[in-house]
């Protein structure tokens, strides 16, 4: 595995510090609009609805602003990497897959996109010289899949969203049956 100091930086430390604070500042004003919009004074019956998320939204502001001001302060301190390309790397090669996996849920749902995701990695690894082969890589991918549809589905009877996909098996299946 690399470290920061194999690979050159991707970002420095000071960028995504100022960045934190200007996307929190964003989220605090966002908070207060929207707080705004609800009524944010003192009615008859007590706040408002808005009442109490605009002061957390004023809070987040001020302590956002802060810490931006701190970084410009520490400016020189903070000139170090935050990540490095390598290391930017091996997050992206777990990051990319949990994507697609969570993107293809509501197409397969999510015992078909398990079995896939499960076995992306299997055979990832086995690219990496673990000693998986094509049966151990269907047999656990697919066990797992099957394990939790019978976990959830027929023992606990909490069925998890299978998809279309899943539903046009679980019809087709019915039909033959």
């Amino acid at each position: 595995m690399s470290h920061s100091s194999d690979s050159p930086a991707l970002v420095g430390t000071r960028w995504v510090e100022l960045g934190l604070a200007l996307f929190t500042t964003v989220l605090g004003v966002v908070v207060m609009f929207g707080s705004h919009e609800q009524g944010i004074g003192w009615g008859d019956a007590g706040p408002e609805p808005g009442y109490f998320p605009f002061y957390i939204g004023l809070l987040l502001c001020a302590a956002s602003v802060a810490n931006g001001v701190l970084a410009l302060v520490r400016w020189q301190a903070l000139s170090v990497a935050f990540v490095s390309r390598s290391a930017f790397r091996q997050v992206m090669s777990v990051f990319v897959p949990i994507a697609l996996f969570v993107g293809a849920m509501p197409f397969t749902g999510i015992y078909i996109a398990s079995a896939v995701f499960i076995a992306w990695f299997m055979w990832r690894d086995t690219v990496r010289a673990k000693p998986y082969g094509k049966w151990m890589i269907a047999s656990v991918s697919l066990g797992a899949a099957l394990f939790s549809y019978l976990v959830f589905a027929l023992w606990f009877k909490v069925p998890l969203d299978a998809g279309p996909l899943g539903d046009g098996i679980a019809l087709a299946w019915r039909h033959f049956k």
